[in-house]
């Protein structure tokens, strides 16, 4: 499953310069313009806490804080297009709904990424390669 680099750079605020750096010292390979999600969540220290926050998310916790406040990376997972945020808008004033009332879900990259890093884990031992 590959990033594209706008959701590279949402991911882990790094700037172009930063990006090719990691590409020349062959830590992260440029495939196409694209960049592959477990290299990614494996050089980035930043990256794999959005990530994890992204295999982790719901709506609201087991202990119930809600979303918005339990997984702090949300902005940047919705800036990568991972996941959408449904912010309704009442009809009759036009006024956004307050925070309390959106709904994120998962897009369809979102879901692909979920089960391309699930597998890895579950399969190859992702996280402990990542700890290395």
């Amino acid at each position: 499953m590959n990033l594209t680099k706008q959701q590279v750079f949402a991911l882990t605020g790094w700037t172009e310069a930063e990006l090719q750096q990691m590409v020349a010292e062959k830590r992260l390979y440029d495939y196409d313009g694209e960049y592959d999600v477990a290299e990614l969540y494996v050089v980035s220290p930043v990256a794999r806490e959005a990530l994890e926050q992204l295999l982790n998310f719901s709506e609201q916790t087991e202990g119930g804080t809600p979303w918005h406040q339990a997984f702090r990376r949300w902005m940047d997972l919705e800036e990568a297009g991972l996941i959408r945020i449904q912010k309704p808008v009442h009809e009759q004033t036009g006024i956004q709904y307050s925070i309390e009332y959106w709904r994120p879900e998962f897009t369809e990259d979102g879901n692909s990424v979920v089960e391309y890093l699930m597998e890895l884990i579950e399969y190859h031992g992702l996280r402990e390669e990542a700890r290395e």
